[in-house]
């Protein structure tokens, strides 16, 4: 596990306080605990919806290499793909 050398410091109002408080009495986390469990989940959800991504021009150069290859012809996929879906 990664030693934790980071210290976040957050002022809330005396709700704020009060609601996460129940939420940990219900579910015996530590306030730490909930707090950055809650925050990284939350951030990495708003990093896959971003819809824009800034790249170096060198990571850009070897994307548009790799969209401007042929297309292969996947018979396998094809076949899977005409299959009706389970969701059908």
């Amino acid at each position: 596990m990664e030693t934790k050398t980071k210290r976040w410091t957050l002022r809330v109002t005396l709700a704020q306080d009060t609601i996460v408080r129940q939420v940990l009495s219900a579910n015996g986390m530590s306030l730490s605990e909930y707090v950055v469990s809650r925050a990284v989940t939350s951030a990495v959800q708003d990093l896959a919806d971003r819809q824009v991504f800034a790249v170096s021009q060198k990571a850009w150069e070897e994307l548009q290499e790799v969209l401007d290859r042929p297309a292969i012809a996947k018979p396998k996929i094809a076949a899977l793909l005409a299959e009706d879906s389970v969701l059908d």
